[in-house]
């Protein structure tokens, strides 16, 4: 059997040690790279894309390559003007998948070129999956397929009754953390070299994921003015009697919003529609992500600030402090879905996923529609909960669609490339690919 992992800068280590693994059980395996400053040390197939040389407009128009171009970081967030090289890239990719013709492709879904990747996969019918964090139960994840939240097989693994509840538990008084929420420390000295090696690579021709350093820093500089001004009026407490709902912003650029719920990534955009759809009735309590980056732009502080029925919170005010005052949670793909479901908090998604499997996590497919009627279905008392059997229930289909193990990079968390991960890696790797045999 034929395998294609996609680098992904530092991510490619990690896929290297599993690979490594992999080829002991006779998995023939391939590289695709589009950044060279991130190959793997070890010798592999490595199908080196080379950089463009030029820009060649004289393209045919492809949707699915249009597609990808609205969702990269690079146009959406680092005034990238030049989109070329999404044909250019396209068509290397798609010869790469030619050549390799792998049974299984595995990558993330976050990169133009992954994106691409994913998108020819499709054409081409070859499986791609996205090993991520299932985010709950907590040190567990998930292969995804393609572009989307939907697991590709799973363990299996059921929790025992007593397991499962404790387990909900701790999720729901949030004494367990999402993985991705952990802090790892990186040392100074660390990140210092990281940027030397992407600046030096930008100017060694990648340019396509790696920002224009000049450009970089003036988003940077924006950010943290953006940050400042919404503290500067934002409030540490709910102070109303009227019904609230609460939209905790999401972080960007990520996949979570980006890609997987790219038609809500607007999210100035969205929380302006809900705003005007609660009018007078209802305040719209909007939290920000306590590590925001570009999600809160110049455009959403302004609107938060100028609208009566939409108050924004500090970056230190806990979601402990707020969530019993709330009376419904708006998200388009948050970990707070999963935290709602088991507390039994009315919330309701933008996109549609396993959460929306429990009758307590409604799919919203149209907030102008829908919106004021969950609204009336809370109020009158009507909105659905559920007992401890669901909840164990719902656990365990989080359970046994997920392996043991932490995804990450050695850059950010040196632990990914443990030897006891490693086995779990080995183990959830195996039993997919042994699925397709």
């Amino acid at each position: 059997m034929t395998l294609l992992f996609i680098e992904n800068r530092y991510k490619t280590y990690f896929f290297e040690a599993i690979a490594t693994q992999l080829v002991h059980h006779g998995f023939k395996v391939h590289f695709m790279i589009q950044n060279k400053s991130f190959l793997p040390k070890k010798e592999f197939t490595n199908h080196i894309i080379p950089y463009p040389q030029k820009r060649n407009k004289n393209h045919i128009v492809n949707q699915s390559i249009e597609e990808v171009i609205i969702s990269d970081r690079q146009q959406n967030y680092f005034n990238k003007e030049d989109q070329s090289y999404f044909y250019y890239y396209n068509d290397k990719i798609s010869d790469v998948l030619d050549a390799v013709n792998p049974d299984v492709v595995f990558g993330e879904s976050t990169a133009f070129h992954e994106l691409l990747t994913i998108n020819l996969c499709k054409q081409k019918n070859i499986l791609y999956l996205n090993p991520s964090s299932c985010r709950f139960p907590i040190g567990r994840f998930s292969f995804y397929k393609y572009d989307t939240l939907e697991p590709y097989k799973g363990s299996g693994e059921l929790l025992d009754s007593n397991t499962a509840l404790k387990t909900i538990h701790d999720i729901v008084y949030r004494t367990a953390k999402p993985d991705y929420m952990k802090a790892v420390g990186i040392s100074k000295k660390a990140k210092i070299t990281d940027k030397i090696k992407l600046i030096k690579g930008y100017f060694e021709g990648e340019c396509y994921n790696t920002p224009n350093p000049v450009v970089k820093y003036k988003v940077e500089r924006l950010k943290d003015i953006n940050i400042a001004n919404w503290d500067n009026f934002s409030e540490s407490k709910i102070n109303t009697d009227k019904f609230a709902i609460l939209y905790p912003l999401q972080m960007q650029p990520e996949a979570n919003i980006d890609v997987w719920g790219n038609q809500y990534r607007n999210q100035t955009q969205l929380i302006q529609r809900i705003s005007d759809v609660i009018k007078d009735e209802a305040i719209l309590v909007v939290k920000p992500n306590p590590k925001s980056k570009y999600e809160l732009s110049e455009e959403m502080v302004n609107l938060v600030k100028e609208r009566n029925n939409i108050v924004g919170l500090t970056h230190s005010t806990t979601m402990d402090s707020i969530f019993p005052k709330i009376d419904l949670v708006i998200t388009v793909t948050g970990t707070i879905a999963i935290e709602s479901i088991l507390s039994n908090k009315p919330v309701v998604t933008m996109v549609k996923t396993l959460n929306n499997t429990v009758n307590n996590c409604l799919y919203v497919e149209n907030i102008e529609d829908d919106i004021a009627s969950v609204i009336q279905t809370i109020k009158n008392r009507d909105f659905p909960k559920i007992n401890d059997v669901e909840k164990t229930n719902f656990i365990n289909v989080l359970n046994k669609t997920s392996y043991k193990g932490i995804i990450s990079d050695p850059f950010s968390d040196a632990n990914c490339i443990s030897e006891i991960n490693l086995n779990f890696m080995e183990n959830a790797f195996i039993n997919v690919l042994n699925n397709l045999r």
